[in-house]
């Protein structure tokens, strides 16, 4: 009221006037000062197009990270504005802003209701998007009602909003969800695959293992899966992971049952699975060729953990494709192969030369890989397995090449047959590597050295391994060697005086596991009867060691060895020299358990439990599956009478001997075998004049 005496004189400033100060303020060089003084300056305007153009510049300054919460108040008259693109870019603002400022945003909780009666879809699930968004309990009975009043409202992208906003509710208060679980049961019967999407989002996150809401919708999500969008169908096949537990037998029991079965008993294999876990391994197998790797994952995981092992084949290619999307899923899907080939291995052996390592993947991916070739590696292709190995331990990556190393050992100890041949490999490189690799390579070559095959290439690998003890600097390495040496004294006996004369040069200057795997090779050379007072000088410098468990080990074999009773002195060679158990390198992902943790997760990428990890249930007892009826379809008919659909009740997926079996009342309907003929015509076979000289031959045997 004080500017309305000014009107006229010297002091009045008109807000154009105004806005020119304010301009005149803001430096020319923060372009976001210039644009806040461009927002206020439309909001001012009595035009509707300003309006319009200072929401679009503040969700652009808000895709930018930039705070225009002072705008609240001008954006929420908005939400009543008559421009219907008004509406919505005012609404896109609220629901970013209702979450971090709900104090205000509840103000306007009227402005919000009303909304949910507008003529535009779109505003009314916007409306109800931004009330759910308020992170207030004080909303929770307006956000109650909101879904009441929009559950059955035509459109289906007010369904999924109303389904999401009952996942936020029950995340403010959890002891809501009953409430919630006949609006999502309703939500589930949907046609819609918009609608259904959110109604399957909100199923698994507030009640997963509420099977009953699925009986009814089993077979329609089967047929429809495929309609879904990406995300849907990732929350579906998650939930029909858990229904397949609860609901089916185990295939693994059924296969194991039926193999003790008579191969000539017609009724071994007769109702082995049901109708419903068929088409639900068919509807998954169609989204193996999704081009979202959440999805393909997802069904994945389904087959893998419900499926008969006769249909796990078909993930193998879908995983292989996915190692070509780029280097996160490529490490997300060699970690699910790791899984999968520690059961299956064989349905990837086809697929072997798409793991071979590229030098541009990086570290992890390479890492990943070369635990696939050691799973995937059989007698018919450890040769081309050790290959290409032996190329990879070159690599300027040393631990790359140290790994590779380490494959070599473990492909060559699972397939006998190639050990002559990796044993030449390693001796080679041995020649050549150094630091990290060459430790690598002394560890790998003691392990297949305990195997005491008794060939020639023993002493040979035996020879460079003394060598390169002068060499090689890490510990676990020259302790590996002091070990193997002692081991195998009895077959070849001239390497083990020498390198514990070197010993006990430099005894002190070994780290701690040298000098207690050189005590127990002095002890060795002793019990052998040999000639030196090298072993006893190593023993009695032991004694006196720093460190208290070198001492300790020095006293026990001093004191084993100077005993003189009958049973320790005939046992003595038996209690140094004991049976070596190989090192137990079997096909098998290391570190990866095939159902410890559920394919797709972060659990199981990590190979560690997360916060809010839900592990699959056990299958459920075979007398407390649910009977198949539970799964028949209720099908409305036009005039609202409901109608029961059972499996098969279409002409088009009748079986044949039920076709046959019905009885034909009514003259005027067409026979079953002219049906049969008509429909089944394509599958008709000729006989040739051969073969039906052969019939009329054998069926002549009988007049």
């Amino acid at each position: 009221m004080s500017n309305l005496g000014s009107y006229g004189s010297a002091d009045y400033e008109s807000p154009q006037q105004q806005a020119e100060q304010q301009s005149a303020l803001v430096s020319p060089d923060d372009p976001h000062a210039q644009a806040l003084l461009q927002i206020n300056q439309c909001i001012q305007s009595p035009h509707q197009q300003d309006h319009d153009m200072a929401m679009k510049m503040l969700l652009a300054m808000m895709s930018k990270g930039i705070e225009v919460s002072q705008f609240f108040a001008f954006v929420v008259q908005q939400v009543a504005s008559n421009d219907a693109v008004s509406r919505q870019l005012a609404y896109v603002y609220l629901n970013h802003y209702a979450e971090e400022d709900p104090d205000t945003a509840i103000l306007s909780i009227n402005t919000f209701q009303r909304s949910l009666s507008d003529s535009d879809p779109l505003v009314r699930a916007s409306a109800l998007k931004v009330m759910s968004s308020i992170r207030s309990k004080e909303i929770l009975p307006a956000i109650q009602s909101a879904v009441n009043q929009v559950i059955g409202d035509p459109s289906p992208y007010v369904k999924k909003a109303a389904a999401f906003a009952m996942i936020k509710a029950s995340e403010m208060e959890p002891q809501e969800i009953p409430n919630y679980l006949p609006l999502i049961g309703y939500l589930l019967g949907d046609s819609s695959p918009i609608a259904f999407s959110g109604a399957i989002a909100a199923y698994w996150a507030l009640s997963p293992d509420n099977i009953d809401l699925l009986h009814p919708h089993f077979r329609s999500i089967c047929e429809n899966i495929t309609k879904l969008d990406e995300y849907a169908q990732v929350f579906t096949l998650r939930s029909l992971t858990v229904y397949s537990r609860y609901c089916f037998k185990n295939p693994e029991l059924e296969e194991n049952n039926d193999a003790d079965v008579n191969f000539w008993d017609e009724t071994g294999n007769k109702d082995q699975f049901s109708a419903d876990q068929l088409l639900l391994i068919h509807a998954t197998k169609q989204l193996l060729s999704s081009p979202n790797s959440a999805v393909v994952m997802a069904a994945v995981s389904l087959l893998f953990n419900t499926a008969p092992s006769a249909h796990i084949s078909t993930v193998a290619r879908p995983l292989v494709r996915l190692l070509y999307d780029g280097p996160t899923s490529s490490q997300v899907a060699l970690t699910t192969i790791l899984t999968v080939a520690n059961v299956y291995n064989h349905i990837f052996v086809p697929h072997i030369n798409h793991f071979f390592v590229r030098k541009s993947e990086p570290t992890s991916v390479k890492q990943l890989k070369l635990r696939v070739l050691a799973l995937l590696a059989t007698p018919s292709n450890a040769s081309m397995v050790l290959n290409e190995l032996s190329g990879y331990t070159g690599s300027p990556d040393i631990d790359f090449a140290a790994t590779a190393v380490k494959t070599m050992g473990k492909t060559s100890m699972c397939n006998p047959i190639i050990i002559p041949q990796c044993l030449g490999s390693l001796l080679r490189l041995m020649n050549r590597a150094e630091g990290t690799v060459l430790s690598e390579v002394v560890l790998v070559i003691a392990h297949i050295l305990r195997q005491k095959r008794g060939t020639d290439d023993e002493a040979q690998a035996l020879r460079q391994l003394c060598r390169k003890f002068l060499v090689i600097k890490d510990a676990d390495a020259r302790a590996a060697v002091l070990s193997i040496v002692g081991d195998m004294h009895e077959t070849h006996p001239e390497f083990a005086p020498q390198l514990l004369r070197h010993i006990a040069l430099y005894y002190l200057n070994e780290p701690a596991k040298v000098r207690l795997q050189a005590l127990t090779l002095a002890a060795k050379l002793i019990a052998c009867g040999i000639d030196s007072q090298v072993p006893n000088y190593v023993l009695k410098i032991g004694e006196r060691d720093s460190e208290f468990d070198i001492r300790d080990r020095a006293r026990f074999l001093l004191a084993l060895l100077k005993n003189t009773a009958d049973d320790i002195r005939h046992h003595l060679k038996q209690l140094l020299f004991p049976v070596r158990q190989n090192p137990l390198w079997s096909n098998a992902a290391d570190g990866i358990a095939s159902n410890q943790f559920q394919i797709g997760t972060f659990s199981h990428y990590f190979n560690r439990a997360f916060s809010g990890y839900e592990p699959l249930p056990d299958w459920a007892p075979e007398d407390e599956l649910p009977d198949e009826s539970v799964r028949a379809q209720v099908k409305v008919l036009p005039d609202g009478t409901k109608m029961t659909s059972l499996a098969g009740d279409d002409d088009d997926t009748l079986d044949i001997n039920d076709w046959f079996n019905q009885k034909d009342d009514n003259d005027g309907e067409e026979d079953a075998s002219d049906y049969y003929s008509d429909k089944y015509s394509s599958y008709s076979y000729s006989y040739s004049e051969e073969e039906q000289a052969a019939a009329d031959d054998a069926f002549g045997f009988f007049d």
